[in-house]
């Protein structure tokens, strides 16, 4: 919150206690109030009142609060701070008595009923204050925190999803036009429709994977051409199984959030002449969706598992960051391949 919205609070609220407070000494005080007389006193004591609120307040919002920040002991806290609350009902007390004293001859019982009523109100008024105080500097506090780390959260996924398409640029983008290249000069229109796919893939992950969510439809047909381009370098229709078992793909994902899986398999996988060497495979579960996918690893790759192009923390810290604990995602070998299992939450518009 920013400061000047602090103080618009802080003038606010003062005021409206300075208006209720005036507002009630003058109905104490009534039409023709006279100077020498024990109720005048009274009325000036409420002005003390002022002070000690005061006081009060900001003894809590600054000291206290920023006591109990630093983990200090909060009982000898309390404890200290209504102390000092008691001190200021007492100083706020004697010297009304000692104006009542200069003005009035009272006997000892009329001092005394004057001091018991002057020294409660005062303290009570102070404390009172002073737990608003302590709760106002503690929604301030709680504000500016939640604002730095919605700030800092949104930076986080900035870079994460920056890093994501960082990843897929380089390697895949030359590979795929020296493939095109090639195969220009065998067939014309294949080249062509090549050229188109990855001209397709540029644009999605220029313009359209900038928002955060995006139509499973959408970012599947985006795989699929991914996926269509390494064919075309292994040369064999065979390397990928790809299994789409969506039955209503109109619900949003997270843009980019299957490539990492799939631009690792790829390059981890083994020989581009086996068949089903990559699979991967998108089922619908009720309101989950279901993300797998397997390549097949040798023991000169096996690295995958603990070391990747990415890193396997990074691509939990941006799940993290989408879905919260609301997905799984695992790891494992199995029978000759390595395999990955993500379960997001999907909801079908």
């Amino acid at each position: 919150m920013k400061r000047i919205a602090i103080f618009g609070v802080h003038l606010g609220y003062w005021s409206v206690y300075f208006l209720f407070s005036a507002f009630f000494v003058l109905i104490l005080r009534g039409p023709n109030p006279t100077v020498d007389t024990i109720e005048d006193w009274r009325n000036l004591y409420y002005g003390l009142n002022l002070s000690s609120s005061l006081l009060g307040f900001y003894l809590f919002y600054y000291f206290l609060f920023n006591q109990i920040k630093k983990n200090k002991n909060i009982l000898i806290l309390v404890l200290q701070t209504v102390g000092f609350n008691l001190v200021i009902g007492f100083i706020s007390s004697f010297i009304l008595v000692l104006l009542v004293l200069n003005k009035q001859n009272l006997l000892f019982n009329q001092i005394f009923d004057i001091l018991k009523h002057v020294f409660i109100f005062p303290t009570l008024l102070s404390l009172i204050h002073g737990i608003l105080g302590l709760f106002m500097r503690a929604f301030f506090d709680w504000f500016k925190l939640r604002k730095e780390k919605e700030q800092l959260t949104e930076q986080n996924h900035l870079i994460e999803i920056e890093l994501v398409k960082a990843q897929l640029n380089p390697h895949f983008l030359f590979n795929s036009l020296n493939n095109i290249d090639v195969l220009i000069y065998k067939d014309k229109d294949q080249a062509s429709t090549y050229l188109n796919k990855l001209s397709d893939i540029m644009r999605y992950m220029l313009f359209e994977a900038k928002t955060e969510l995006i139509s499973f439809d959408t970012e599947f047909h985006f795989i699929e051409k991914y996926i269509a381009l390494h064919q075309l370098r292994a040369s064999n229709s065979d390397y990928v199984l790809l299994m789409n078992e969506i039955e209503n793909q109109d619900g949003n994902v997270a843009s980019l959030v299957f490539m990492p899986f799939i631009e690792n398999a790829f390059k981890y996988s083994s020989s581009y002449k086996e068949g089903n060497a990559i699979q991967i495979q998108f089922q619908q579960k009720e309101n989950q969706l279901f993300f797998s996918c397997n390549n097949r690893i040798t023991k000169d790759n096996e690295v995958f598992s603990t070391s990747n192009g990415l890193g396997n923390e990074l691509l939990k810290k941006r799940l993290d960051l989408i879905y919260k604990e609301r997905y799984t995602l695992n790891f494992q070998e199995e029978n000759g391949y390595f395999c990955v299992s993500l379960t997001i939450p999907y909801e079908a518009n």
